[in-house]
């Protein structure tokens, strides 16, 4: 039964009105058949404790959803209790003095940037607007101009406030619960506990500039290897803060409005676009910023799409653009995969590992997307702690069912390739009934281990990691 639920409904059971549409509130329509016992959808802290302490009654796993972005619905566990916070602490709120924010781990993307900007400040926030900010602060962060200022978790985010599994409410920061802090920070859908409230630092808000190209690079992408070269020579040639640099692979076809099925035109010569970004004061700033961009070589000089001048855009010109790369909510089937790479590795040998998983796209809809993150974390600091010089990633679309299989085999095929030049994952991404990967160090993962067993003995919130 869809429609608008009453924040008052605070527990569904499988038969009742909305259960089948809270258990299904995914963006990817490929929802697996698990039904938990019982969905919480909680306004406030003490409905949290109600919840876990109701798991702990039934002895059963939790599983907790913000926004639903994990494409492998990670959250749902057959005939466990899933916590919906799409109604708890929905909101923003800032503190002049300190110049902190506090949300909620519902609030989207979209929602602190606006609350944001009205405010004349800026945090990192994630790139893609209906992102819940529970999902992304866990993860870690890839936030804007990541190259500069890190991970969120690392430099911005500053507290948390836990429901932990034996249902207490704790604080957790730098000097208090300062090991479920670090844990925190990276281990994404294996954190033991429902964050409630994030608390972190803002700056002072500046403008958003951008410049983009665009090459045509032939039908299996025959210059990929030239066109992402080029991109991350220039990108070395780009001062660090406030920058950023991202690679996106896909054909023309994919914003085609009047097409609707999966099938591409042949020959289609795949499209490969360069986009830098700039957050500075003035145009001026940002054409000095982003000049290494400026640079086309002979041989690319034919392929590529006129010129690129740098532009001023909005936030919400900036998601729009986020979400025509990623639709969603007309039955999209979607499954991503990722590596990040091995620093240690030669350029020209990661490229040609990666040119499959980037090039040889399944579908219309499909995109690959390599982002230059030029961050090295401190082990110390958090479980966030794999290298990301350069996250690169595919996202395969569908709305046939029967194609599922087919997918998943092309994926597997062209990232056991990818994953000889890779020293991990980003573990937003992780699936642990697909790929195994490391999401941290093996030291990282050690700590992370011993300090998920001191708070959840009994692993009330199942550990989705290897």
């Amino acid at each position: 039964m869809a429609g608008t639920i009453s924040p008052t409904e605070k527990v569904f059971l499988p038969g009742s009105p909305h259960y089948e549409q809270l258990r299904k509130a995914f963006i990817n329509a490929n929802v697996p058949a698990k039904y938990p016992r019982e969905i919480h959808r909680p306004i406030c802290v003490q409905d949290v404790i109600a919840a876990v302490n109701r798991a702990k009654e039934l002895g059963i796993p939790i599983g907790v959803r913000s926004g639903g972005h994990l494409f492998t619905c990670m959250s749902l566990w057959q005939d466990g209790l899933l916590i919906d916070t799409s109604n708890l602490n929905r909101q923003v709120e800032y503190e002049e003095k300190t110049q902190t924010i506090t949300y909620g781990p519902a609030v989207r993307v979209c929602e602190i940037s606006e609350k944001l900007e009205k405010l004349g400040r800026f945090f990192p926030h994630g790139h893609a607007p209906s992102v819940a900010m529970g999902g992304f602060t866990l993860a870690g962060g890839q936030g804007f101009f990541m190259r500069g200022w890190g991970a969120t978790v690392d430099q911005w985010v500053t507290e948390l406030e836990v429901v932990v599994p034996d249902g207490s409410l704790i604080r957790a920061n730098a000097s208090e619960n300062a090991d479920v802090f670090w844990a925190a920070r990276g281990s994404g859908q294996g954190f033991f506990g429902v964050v409630t409230k994030f608390c972190a630092r803002t700056i002072s808000a500046r403008k958003f500039y951008q410049r983009q190209r665009t090459f045509s690079i032939g039908p299996n992408g025959k210059l990929f290897n030239e066109v992402l070269t080029l991109a991350i020579e220039q990108n070395e040639k780009t001062p660090k803060y406030g920058t950023e640099v991202a690679v996106c692979t896909f054909f023309p076809e994919k914003f085609n409005p009047t097409i609707e099925g999966d099938e591409i035109s042949e020959p289609s010569s795949l499209m490969m676009s360069i986009t830098a970004a700039a957050y500075v004061d003035s145009i001026s700033e940002a054409e000095t910023l982003l000049s290494a961009f400026d640079y086309v070589p002979d041989g690319l000089a034919e392929v590529v799409a006129g010129p690129a001048p740098v532009i001023l855009k909005s936030w919400k010109e900036v998601f729009q653009e986020q979400d025509m790369l990623v639709p969603y909510g007309n039955g999209e089937i979607w499954h991503i995969d990722s590596i990040l790479n091995d620093p240690s590795i030669p350029l020209p040998e990661m490229i040609e590992a990666i040119k499959p998983s980037q090039t040889q796209l399944p579908t219309r809809q499909s995109v690959g997307v390599i982002y230059i993150g030029d961050t090295y974390p401190d082990v110390g600091k958090m479980a966030f702690s794999l290298p990301q010089q350069y996250y690169i990633s595919t996202f395969t679309c569908t709305k046939n069912p029967t194609k599922i299989p087919a997918l998943r085999n092309w994926m597997k095929n062209v990232y056991r390739e990818a994953e000889k030049v890779a020293c991990g994952m980003y573990v937003a991404d992780y699936d642990i009934t697909f790929r195994k990967s490391k999401v941290m160090t093996d030291s990282a993962f050690e700590r992370f281990i011993k300090i998920r067993d001191k708070w959840d003995p009994e692993c009330r919130f199942p550990l989705t990691l290897e």
